[in-house]
């Protein structure tokens, strides 16, 4: 049964000033749920039907986890989801760690992406094509929202990502690898012959890059369009988009 407290608690870790009170994040529906019982996050807290009990998803690992059977009803009250899916978990969050150099890895820069299905997506897009690492602006959505977790399907329990001056970070690293930026009057990507390591900068959803961040990057590139010019057609392509493109020519070029 779902106590007063308990519904409190879920609904506040909407906002992340509470997620960081706490120290907790939401994960809903039966495959994210899955997917955090596979990790090494630590889960505080399952409320789940006696259906997802029933189908006997806790593994002996996780045994010990604090499970709430719960209605289906009392899941709604708590759910964000348009159709609430079985369970939602409560995971703790994880400490911060330090930000690695870019030596030997490629990595996606993200320059103030506010959207959280983009950076979800592109969590989820990085993981599938073997990107090493992301890196996110300050000011970037944060990462344990619920619409990015949702948006990740499960794949922000694998994917390092960090939040730090990109500036900086840019500023340090260009010394060691090369810094490609995605903007409408680069080369063509597929005719840029790339290494086994970069950082590839993608830009805010309605501005781009920044102009402090492009002038750091050492080379530009770009998604060509079917045809010149923009009559007619899309300005630009979505974020995320953009950034399956280029995960796809990095692991095309450089395979794993």
């Amino acid at each position: 049964m779902l106590s007063k407290n308990q519904l409190k608690l879920v609904n506040s870790l909407r906002l992340s000033k509470y997620r960081l009170e706490h120290g907790l994040f939401i994960v809903e529906g039966v495959k994210l749920v899955e997917e955090a019982l596979k990790s090494s996050f630590d889960i505080y807290q399952i409320f789940a039907t006696a259906e997802w009990i029933g189908f006997g998803h806790l593994s002996k690992k996780k045994s010990l986890v604090d499970l709430v059977e719960i209605t289906q009803a009392e899941l709604e009250k708590i759910s964000a989801l348009n159709t609430a899916n079985q369970v939602l978990a409560l995971v703790k969050l994880p400490a911060e760690l330090p930000v690695p150099a870019a030596t030997g890895e490629w990595t996606l820069l993200l320059d103030q992406i506010r959207d959280p299905g983009n950076l979800g997506t592109i969590i989820r897009t990085a993981d599938w094509f073997g990107i090493d690492r992301i890196i996110a602006a300050e000011n970037s959505v944060e990462l344990w929202n619920p619409k990015v977790v949702q948006a990740s399907m499960g794949s922000v329990f694998r994917m390092p990502v960090h939040y730090t001056d990109i500036e900086n970070y840019l500023s340090v690293n260009a010394k060691h690898v090369q810094i490609y930026g995605t903007l409408l009057e680069g080369e063509d990507i597929s005719k840029v012959k790339l290494g086994k390591e970069g950082i590839v900068v993608i830009g805010n959803e309605s501005h781009g890059i920044s102009e402090t961040v492009k002038t750091l990057i050492t080379h530009r590139i770009t998604i060509p369009a079917a045809t010149a010019g923009s009559s007619g057609r899309a300005e630009s392509l979505n974020a995320s988009i953009a950034g399956a493109v280029i995960c796809y020519e990095i692991r095309r070029q450089c395979p794993k």
